[in-house]
């Protein structure tokens, strides 16, 4: 078996074992507790409503595409450090469920890094080829596009949740408006990526999850940070129209 067909089998096989200790860890579950009630333990005003999360089945279906289409690209240059990313994401994704549901939230956070890193490496990677046609970029860049977005904003949620663990309660700053300047520096951050590498797709998933979080927050006290998300929200919708127009217009006649 060549070095290709290993990776396919690995990419496979690492897949698997992710859609697997995620459904456990809510299907048994692990250490007795489903994933959003150790949420739950830790009030962090950052996490959007559960509903939100509901983006998860999205992402692991996109992620089931990618390891069906790896075989229509297993010849190009980049297939094997593609894998080697990919590996490392899901080795992070089981480790990230594993030490959270044992309320380790210091190494959750350093978990959470890892996987931003490989998904940050991948990102990179693709952006450097050209795709044959909107399908291949569909199956395999666009996966990891909403990985990347989701998983920017994860990160923040979980540093939040573990200076909620340890009552950190914001130094010369409210909670609410740490609150809100994490929504500004996400909706930045996404504004930031989204314009210098052309990719719209990617303020699809942050206004998600800004809309998560004016969801939650709306109509009770903490009405600062869902006109925070509500701002943000808007901001990347105008942000995403123009990216499209704009590139509506670059394409040849």
């Amino acid at each position: 078996m060549n070095a290709s067909n290993s990776l396919l089998l690995a990419n496979i096989f690492a897949l698997a074992v992710v859609l697997t200790v995620n459904a456990l860890a809510n299907i048994l579950p692990i250490n007795g507790m489903n994933t959003g009630q150790i949420s739950d333990l830790y009030p962090s005003l950052f996490t959007p409503a559960g509903f939100t999360f509901s983006i998860w089945s999205l992402l692991y279906l996109l992620q089931i595409g990618f390891v069906v289409a790896q075989f229509k690209i297993k010849s190009s240059s980049y297939f094997k450090e593609l894998s080697l990313w990919f590996l490392l994401s899901c080795v992070a994704n089981i480790s990230w469920i594993l030490v959270w549901h044992y309320l380790f939230t210091t190494a959750s956070v350093a978990v959470m890094l890892v996987l931003l890193y490989s998904l940050i490496r991948i990102f990179l990677l693709l952006q450097q080829y050209s795709f044959k046609n909107k399908t291949e970029w569909f199956f395999i860049k666009l996966p990891f596009l909403f990985y990347l977005a989701w998983i920017c904003v994860a990160t923040i949620a979980n540093i939040s949740t573990l200076l909620t663990s340890i009552a950190w309660k914001g130094g010369i700053l409210s909670e609410e408006i740490w609150t809100v300047v994490m929504i500004a520096i996400a909706a930045a951050l996404g504004l930031f990526i989204s314009f210098k590498y052309k990719e719209p797709a990617f303020l699809l998933v942050l206004g998600w999850a800004f809309f998560g979080i004016y969801s939650k927050w709306v109509g009770t006290d903490h009405e600062l940070i869902a006109s925070g998300a509500r701002v943000a929200v808007v901001i990347l919708a105008l942000a995403l129209g123009k990216q499209l127009v704009d590139g509506r217009k670059a394409e040849p006649v």
